[in-house]
């Protein structure tokens, strides 16, 4: 790919998603768009840069999201979020509400929603306190979510105990989420700078966006922020990040709060 082609691919893709690659990124870009040229026949990045920009492109749109986004991840990821979210968030707000409703708005694969259901099953048992909306801007993988089967990599959290409670071993290596956790998620597709679909979300009390603001550039990661603090989030709400991750270079209003092992970020009531 020309530097001329990666930045005019670069910003097409920026202005979509939010999504910014860096030049040092322009390897993983150029292999991951080789198969949707090779896909559509087409004969270099140039002709695929004048086919997303012209009329009939649009409908590549949601097939180039599939392409440039990473679905790294596992059940209980970053356990001590989880647990600081059950044992400590939850009761908090549980106390000015009987139900509170939840956003998992990067949620890949599902490992992530399902993980929530579980970890307040587990505590609350079956009739859990909660409404979980879960989303991704990939159509791709939120059929994998819906399908709600998994490998032995995604479960390497899990005892065997938890897998034979939540899961249906299916095959070899298989396991199928039981329906009684998948009934507790709804599934969107959601471009997180698309304010159009924001204004789908309605109002939550904790949104869980790990690892997702880490691809987006300072005005992107912003603009998102602002927007989950003054669309979406009720007062007392909580935004949670990846375990890494960090929103105090940026203005806002959120309030830093430390949990056991876990920080979170809190809407001031």
């Amino acid at each position: 790919m020309d530097p001329k082609t990666f930045e005019e691919i670069r910003k097409f893709i920026y202005d979509k998603s939010g999504i910014f690659f860096e030049k040092n990124k322009e390897y993983l870009l150029t292999n991951r768009l080789r198969k949707r040229i090779e896909a559509l026949k087409l004969s270099s990045f140039e002709e695929y840069l004048r086919y997303i920009k012209s009329v009939s492109g649009s409908k590549e749109l949601p097939n180039l999201f599939d392409a440039i986004t990473i679905n790294e991840t596992y059940f209980f990821r970053h356990i001590n979020q989880i647990n600081a979210f059950v044992d400590a968030m939850v009761p908090e707000m549980l106390k000015r509400k009987r139900a509170i409703n939840i956003w998992s708005a990067a949620c890949s694969s599902g490992e992530e929603p399902y993980t929530i259901v579980i970890a307040l099953m587990e505590k609350y048992g079956s009739n859990i306190p909660a409404r979980i909306l879960a989303s991704d801007i990939s159509n791709e993988i939120l059929e994998k979510a819906k399908e709600g089967i998994y490998g032995e990599y995604s479960l390497k959290e899990l005892s065997f105990e938890m897998k034979k409670k939540y899961f249906d071993n299916i095959a070899p290596g298989k396991y199928k989420i039981k329906d009684a956790i998948k009934r507790k998620c709804v599934f969107k597709n959601i471009n997180l700078t698309d304010d159009r679909q924001l204004r789908t979300v309605g109002r939550m009390d904790t949104i869980f966006c790990r690892n997702v603001l880490i691809y987006f550039d300072n005005v992107s990661r912003q603009k998102v922020v602002d927007k989950f603090y003054n669309d979406i989030l009720n007062p007392g709400g909580y935004l949670v990040l990846g375990a890494t991750e960090s929103i105090s270079r940026l203005k806002t209003n959120f309030k830093l709060c430390h949990f056991k092992m876990a920080i979170a970020y809190q809407k001031p009531l």
